[in-house]
């Protein structure tokens, strides 16, 4: 499942929708924005703190589910172990903080279909202006226009993690993951992949 997370005290929505080739039909899209950069951390033991609901992106079932938040959680957990932290329960003994919130939501984006073969015959067809001939609207057997629109439906969403001083909740690191994948294949979205491109750039323990 892809994730939407927003920042602590702030809203960050997702990216405008763009458009839809064959190649990002075929795979799921992603990119990660370190917005809050750092060389080092005050320690290595992190400890959850928890991030409420805000916006309706971050309401939807399917990030409420508490099966997908106990996945997400460990995935971010084993990529924070990887580079060098520990967790622990007790947030008055840890040296940082680290939070996170989510969120999607279902596009359908439309997109003009190439016309080839006989179609292409019916795009000649239809009187051309000076401006050129239209993308979008053919001929239909009738002589009738049609429009040749197709639509794809999909899942956006990302995982933005904060790393956060204990005692003041200052910022020290953030991250933002977005994504997107074709709608009925947001389940078999690999979570453990999610979480580490997300804290790629986080520094390693000290």
């Amino acid at each position: 499942m892809l994730v939407l997370a927003l920042a602590c005290g702030a809203s960050l929505l997702l990216a405008a929708p763009q458009p839809i080739d064959a190649q990002s039909r075929k795979t799921p899209t992603a990119q990660v924005e370190v917005s809050k950069r750092a060389t080092s951390l005050p320690g290595p033991r992190y400890a959850w703190v928890p991030m409420p609901a805000q916006l309706e992106a971050e309401f939807d079932r399917r990030v409420q589910d508490p099966n997908l938040r106990t996945r997400l959680q460990a995935a971010l957990d084993k990529a924070l172990q990887a580079k060098g932290y520990r967790r622990s329960d007790d947030l008055r003994q840890a040296d940082v903080a680290v939070a996170y919130r989510v969120g999607v939501r279902d596009v359908q984006q439309a997109t003009v279909r190439d016309t080839k073969g006989p179609s292409a015959a019916n795009a000649s067809a239809l009187e051309c202006t000076r401006d050129g001939c239209s993308q979008i609207v053919v001929q239909s057997a009738n002589g009738t226009p049609k429009i040749r629109v197709d639509t794809v439906d999909s899942v956006e969403g990302g995982l933005m993690v904060e790393v956060l001083q204990p005692n003041d909740i200052r910022v020290l690191w953030r991250s933002l993951y977005r994504g997107s994948v074709r709608a009925g294949k947001a389940g078999k979205v690999d979570l453990d992949a999610v979480a580490r491109q997300t804290l790629a750039e986080l520094p390693r323990a000290p």
